[in-house]
C-alpha cells in the first residue's frame, strides 16, 4: 500500500519532503489536502495541526517537515541521509532548523509585498533575508553538499527556497547576490536530477502564484 503524501505545489516544506521520498524511491501518491486546503475543516479532521506536508499510511498520520524527514530515515534507511556520528548529526539538524526558523520565515514576510506597496516599503524586509543568507553562508561549508559527496536531510530543506528567494526578489525589482558558498551549494544541488525536478515544478508553481498577484493589482 503507497504512502499519502498531502501537499500543495508552492510550499518549500513539502518540497522538502518531496525530495526526500523520490530519493528514496518510496511508493507515494501525492494528493492535495481534502477540501482543497490545508485550512479546509476536512483537512483537520485528519491533520488537527492543519498545516502541510503530512503523511498517511493506514492510521497512521504525521505532519510536520522535520518530523517526515526523520520517520522516512527510520523506515527507509536506504540511501542513508542522516550521519552516524552524533555531532555531525546534530549540526545538519541545526542548519535543517536554520532554515525553518530562520531563512524561510524572512522570506515569508516578503510574501505580501508582491502585487502590493511600492519595493520601498519591503526594504527592510529584504535586508532581513539578506543578512539571514549571510549568516547562513557563514554556517555551512559544503563539499559540495553538507555531508561532503552524500545528500543529507537538511540538504534537501534549502534548493526551492534559494530559488523562490531569487524569484521573489526579481518580482519586487531587487536583485540579490547569493553569498558564495551558499551559491555553489545552490549549483550543487540543482545538479541532482531528482532536486532539479523539484524544483523546477515548484518555479512553476511560484511563477503562477506571482502572475496571479500581479493580475490581482
Amino acid at each position: 500500500m503507497p504512502l499519502t503524501f498531502y501537499a500543495v505545489p508552492m510550499s518549500t516544506y513539502c518540497a522538502k519532503v518531496r525530495i526526500i521520498l523520490q530519493l528514496k524511491s518510496v511508493d507515494f501518491v501525492e494528493q492535495l489536502p481534502s477540501g482543497g486546503s490545508y485550512r479546509a475543516d476536512a483537512y483537520r479532521k485528519l491533520v488537527a495541526a492543519g498545516s502541510v506536508p503530512a503523511i498517511q499510511f493506514g492510521a497512521f498520520v504525521l505532519h510536520d517537515s522535520d518530523a517526515i524527514s526523520e520517520y522516512l530515515e527510520d523506515c527507509y534507511p536506504e540511501p542513508a541521509m542522516r550521519a552516524a556520528d552524533l555531532q555531525q548529526r546534530a549540526y545538519h539538524r541545526s542548519i535543517a532548523r536554520y532554515h525553518d526558523t530562520r531563512l524561510e520565515p524572512a522570506l515569508r514576510t516578503l510574501f505580501s509585498y508582491v502585487g502590493g506597496p511600492p519595493q520601498g516599503k519591503a526594504d527592510v524586509s529584504l535586508s532581513a533575508l539578506q543578512d539571514c543568507l549571510t549568516r547562513l553562508d557563514k554556517l555551512v561549508d559544503p563539499a559540495p553538499y553538507l555531508w561532503a559527496d552524500r545528500l543529507c536531510l537538511a540538504d534537501c530543506a534549502y534548493p526551492t527556497t534559494l530559488f523562490m528567494i531569487e524569484d521573489i526578489f526579481s518580482a519586487l525589482g531587487s536583485n540579490i547576490e547569493l553569498p558564495a558558498k551558499v551559491r555553489a551549494w545552490q549549483a550543487a544541488l540543482y545538479g541532482n536530477i531528482v532536486i532539479r525536478q523539484v524544483v523546477d515544478d515548484n518555479r512553476v508553481a511560484v511563477a503562477a502564484w506571482l502572475e496571479s498577484k500581479e493580475r490581482s493589482r
